[in-house]
């Protein structure tokens, strides 16, 4: 009986304990992943047999040791149990607090694909540690919010004496009428980048934040608000002058409320459709940037397919952004491209020969644009499953695996 290939697509792939009986079952095996754990009896078995490994991370680590993959959002606290030895894997934001020293004994070494913080006194507690994003270590007295803040009442009244709070990126004191001195008779400071105070507060708040967090000030009569789409009820909601903390954008269903404002100031980049700049242009508005779109903005989608009855149902065209796979199917023309679409921070296009060129074109900050033809590995895994393999093919897509 022939044999089978196996392709294994994963995160986090586990193969210290793989056995020769697997290996010698299949005629070839392929492993893609982000981090991969081998022991040494592993990797002797490995390199007897057929088989290829495509990961980020590969890392050796006996058989008896534990393996804890977390996804999302974990912390290590001194409430955290760890009975043995083991190696942690996050996938997310790792947050170490004061009192994890017990647990962070028993952790061989940390893998984060994403965030860590930790407070400094626990500098010299910490194992081998890999980030594959950004590592934040933050005075020990202070206590850690979350990575923004936007001061309202409750907090104030909440605030403990003499507490010292670090923010990652920034502190907001967006409404004028804040008691701010009460935060100030507490004893209360702060540690943070970047401050965003409201004009008339500035002087009773600054005095509260670290010399070297920049300043930013609303405008007296401004409302703040963090970002996000232009539409009515924004409008009521916050009135027709506007501080826009982040980007701002504004597509063609709201061009009625892009009408209603008076001024706008953005601390970010302005995305808006092409055939309403001259709306935008006729209003007291100040920008850090400004970037046109077509049409129809579709954002944060994993996977996205479009066809060219998607294009005609648009007139004005379609902005993708903030998506991980796009996929253009081949009754699409150059022409169509060109004409009717825009890519923006997406991950990947698949297209075919023709249309290529034109998707170069109409793209900005795109990883990768690839033929559809050449669709293999993790990446083929994901967008189709097994079917775009050969019938002599064992795929598993798995976000962890264990061979």
């Amino acid at each position: 009986m022939e044999k089978k290939k196996l392709v294994v697509n994963c995160a986090v792939c586990d193969a210290r304990n793989v056995t020769e009986s697997t290996l010698k079952s299949y005629e070839k095996i392929e492993i893609n992943a982000a981090s991969v754990f081998v022991s040494k009896e592993a990797k002797e078995i490995f390199s007897l047999y057929n088989v290829s490994i495509n990961a980020a991370d590969i890392n050796e680590i006996p058989q008896d040791v534990e393996v804890m993959v977390q996804n999302g959002a974990f912390e290590l606290s001194e409430t955290t149990v760890i009975s043995r030895p083991a190696v942690l894997v996050v996938n997310g934001s790792l947050n170490i607090k004061n009192g994890a020293q017990n647990a962070l004994g028993k952790i061989i070494s940390i893998l984060v694909n994403g965030q860590v913080s930790y407070p400094s006194n626990l500098q010299d507690y910490l194992p081998s540690i890999k980030v594959n994003g950004s590592t934040d270590s933050y005075p020990h007295d202070a206590i850690r919010l979350k990575n923004k803040l936007i001061i309202d009442n409750p907090f104030i009244i909440k605030a403990k004496e003499s507490a010292k709070y670090y923010v990652k990126n920034k502190v907001v004191i967006p409404d004028e009428t804040l008691n701010i001195s009460k935060l100030a008779g507490k004893g209360v400071s702060f540690i943070t980048k970047k401050a965003i105070i409201a004009e008339n507060l500035l002087e009773a708040a600054l005095p509260l934040f670290n010399e070297d967090a920049d300043t930013v000030v609303i405008p007296a009569g401004y409302s703040y608000i963090a970002g996000g789409k232009l539409d009515d009820v924004l409008i009521r909601k916050h009135g027709d002058k506007l501080y826009v903390d982040g980007d701002f954008i504004v597509t063609l269903e709201n061009s009625n409320a892009l009408e209603k404002i008076t001024s706008i100031r953005v601390n970010g980049a302005v995305l808006i459709v092409e055939n309403l700049m001259d709306k935008l242009n006729a209003i007291d508005a100040e920008y850090e940037n400004i970037k046109t779109i077509k049409g129809t903005l579709i954002e944060d989608k994993g996977i996205l397919s479009i066809d060219k009855r998607m294009l005609e149902s648009n007139e004005h065209g379609i902005t993708v952004s903030d998506c991980g796979v796009v996929k253009l199917k081949d009754d699409i023309t150059p022409e169509d491209i060109e004409k009717k679409l825009q890519f923006t921070d997406c991950g990947c296009i698949f297209c075919n020969e023709e249309q290529k060129s034109s998707v170069e074109l109409v793209s900005e900050d795109v990883g990768q644009i690839v033929d559809n033809n050449n669709e293999s590995g993790f990446l083929k895994g994901i967008i189709g499953g097994s079917d775009l393999y050969n019938n002599e093919t064992q795929v598993i897509n798995a976000a962890n695996y264990t061979m």
